[in-house]
């Protein structure tokens, strides 16, 4: 396995910007030069291995095995076991059972299929009940936001950022309406940030000032309750009836420190990096994403007009997706939003996802259930269904809630990345799902956290360090901590097993992807053992032990074939996006041309890289060069 260049071993004292082909990285992806695929191993996805000829060709897909009678098989499956997993649910949330009586009275009047609906969950409830007031802003704001650019695209042309000004007016206005008379606490934080990354931007201990500030202000949030006026002078305590209608702004307040992070953060890599930047370079609208990161601000692009209006963006304010300082800058200065179809197209994947979940709490009652802790009328298999629905619905609250700020954004002409990626059932590798779950934070970490300390070099201490900020960014609990060191633990085996496994001589056996499944099966299981323990209530511990127990081994046995069984298709499935981009890049005639060469597609090949990302194997200096002799 290749080693880094130097430029990818750098520490926290002195951190240029990460290197461009970094920016895209998979968290914790040290284990391996290519993004971890599964527990036996990464390279399961695609068939292929990690050699140094992965960047030099992509790697030909093999023949689609859906048609196969194997496939057939898995389908008869699908078609058995899938009604039965959504019926069983469905069944242990009936008003028929004895059950019902003991959670009733948390269930809210439903308007689908007769039942009550599922509202026990406090940040669904609040959203739900809110979504009115959240799609009014969302007009409001976006019909003046695009009025003040029409009214001031003259200056905007001549490269002023008159635009920002709105935003800025507005978000004081949006964050005084939630939050009242605590904006003042607000304020004050947010500011203290600026003046430290004023202050330390560009000294080798900027970085150590900057995040033991952001660090203390999270724990000084959690232990100060949000702050109360009355507990600084008694003459001020009629301030503390005026808290807006968030009263706990403290709660996500967490989102906003990731973006005084990054704009402390993005302003020293600036400032060290400012005898070498080229003041020139082509326009925002040919910059791709990756390039918007890490293409530094100007200097007075860095002032506390956009810093407040990057922290307050109303769109992403509450809930994320996470955008970097420099890329919200960027397309603020140039805006090149989605096209209309496309956000038009979204919008209706973001209505037809809150009607999944409407339709999922009127059927399946998994929060009450869980957070009544009480299992003993249920079986083993019962038990397992409200589990992964439990996880489920964790997945579709927070993919509706994202999606909703993401389209708001959008339609504001903001581009943003989709956080949820895939469904949460369409994963077995633990890299691939922190990946692809929260996908913006997933990349504020790799970019802020995981390559200033280390990066590959350090990676084995660096998981545990993580996911421990993690799990105290979320909230300050010993739960959280506890899910947080069984997933870092679950990296472990998932590295080796693609370290021994990701061999040229592995991927050629006939029997490599059933290995790889056989891994991806146990993957599946500890990450559903680590979530239920990390998001889920007090009743998850006699919920596990019931399952874990002997009368529960029949159908862990059934469950781990049937993982089996679902991973195969995962394959089959990762290897038709492969095709299809392969195909798209223009080598549609590739696996013909091989067979008739003699040669096997899919084996021991090189592996394609994801699409919209490039190759890691030419250096961050040698692609500066390119890009440089490319513009003179």
């Amino acid at each position: 396995m290749r080693s880094r260049p130097a430029e990818y071993v750098l520490n926290i004292g002195n951190h240029p910007r990460p290197s461009s082909d970094l920016s895209h990285a998979v968290l914790f992806s040290a284990l391996g030069d290519q993004p971890l695929a599964g527990a036996a191993a990464a390279a399961a996805v695609d068939m292929t291995v990690a050699t140094k000829a992965a960047a030099r060709a992509p790697r030909v897909p093999g023949i689609s095995r859906l048609g196969t009678p194997e496939f057939k098989l898995y389908y008869l499956l699908y078609l058995v076991v899938v009604p039965s997993m959504a019926y069983t649910a469905y069944q242990a949330s009936s008003p028929a059972r004895p059950e019902y009586a003991e959670y009733e009275q948390v269930l809210s009047p439903g308007w689908m299929l007769g039942r009550k609906v599922d509202l026990s969950d406090g940040q669904w409830r609040t959203f739900r009940q809110h979504l009115p007031e959240f799609a009014g802003a969302m007009l409001a704001y976006v019909v003046l936001s695009w009025a003040a650019r029409w009214a001031v695209r003259g200056r905007e042309a001549a490269g002023a950022l008159p635009s920002l000004w709105f935003p800025c007016a507005f978000a004081t206005a949006f964050v005084v309406g939630l939050s009242g008379a605590s904006i003042v606490f607000i304020a004050a934080l947010v500011a203290g940030n600026y003046v430290l990354a004023k202050r330390a931007g560009g000294r080798r201990w900027a970085p150590w000032a900057i995040w033991v500030y952001n660090i203390v202000v999270l724990f000084a949030n959690e232990y100060g309750d949000g702050y109360h006026f009355g507990r600084i002078h008694s003459n001020l305590a009629w301030l503390d009836p005026h808290r807006g209608v968030l009263r706990r702004w403290d709660v996500t307040f967490n989102i906003t420190m990731l973006r005084m992070v990054s704009f402390a953060m993005d302003y020293h890599w600036s400032r060290q990096q400012q005898q070498q930047q080229d003041s020139v370079g082509p326009p925002v609208h040919d910059l791709s994403a990756k390039d918007r990161i890490e293409r530094s601000c100007s200097d007075r692009e860095y002032c506390f007009v956009n810093y407040w209006a990057y922290l307050l963006y109303p769109p992403l304010y509450l809930t994320g997706p996470v955008i970097t300082f420099n890329d919200f800058v960027a397309q603020m200065r140039r805006p090149a939003p989605p096209s209309a179809r496309s956000t038009a197209l979204y919008g209706v994947r973001l209505v037809l996802s809150f009607l999944l979940m409407e339709l999922v709490l009127h059927t399946v009652h998994c929060v009450a259930i869980g957070r009544m802790g009480r299992w003993d009328g249920y079986t083993v298999y019962e038990i397992s269904m409200l589990g992964y629905m439990r996880l489920t619905f964790i997945w579709l609250k927070l993919l509706v809630i994202w999606r909703f700020a993401r389209f708001w954004a959008m339609v504001d002409g903001l581009e943003t990345v989709e956080n949820m990626r895939r469904c949460m059932s369409n994963n077995y590798s633990l890299q691939q799902f922190w990946r692809d779950w929260h996908c913006s934070y997933n990349r504020w970490l790799v970019r802020y956290v995981y390559i200033p300390l280390g990066g590959r070099k350090t990676s084995t201490w660096n998981v545990f360090v993580v996911f421990t900020f993690v799990a105290l960014w979320h909230d300050l609990t010993l739960r959280l901590l506890q899910w947080a060191w069984i997933i870092a633990l679950l990296f472990l085996p998932e590295g080796l097993a693609t370290w021994y496994f990701g061999q040229p001589r592995w991927a050629a056996r006939p029997y490599f992807r059933f290995l790889c499944s056989a891994g991806g099966a146990l993957n599946i299981i500890g990450m559903m053992i680590g979530n239920l323990v990390g998001f889920g209530d007090e009743g998850v511990d006699d919920m596990l032990a019931k399952i874990f127990s002997w009368n529960g081994a029949a159908f862990l046995a059934t469950a781990y074939v049937l993982f089996n069984v679902h991973l195969q298709v995962m394959f089959e499935w990762r290897e038709y996006e492969h095709r299809r981009d392969y195909h798209a890049r223009g080598h549609r005639d590739a696996p013909v041309e091989m067979a008739a060469r003699g040669e096997a597609p899919g084996q021991d090949t090189p592996s394609l890289p994801p699409s919209g990302e490039s190759s890691s194997t030419a250096s961050p200096r040698s692609r500066r060069a390119k890009t440089a002799a490319q513009r003179a």
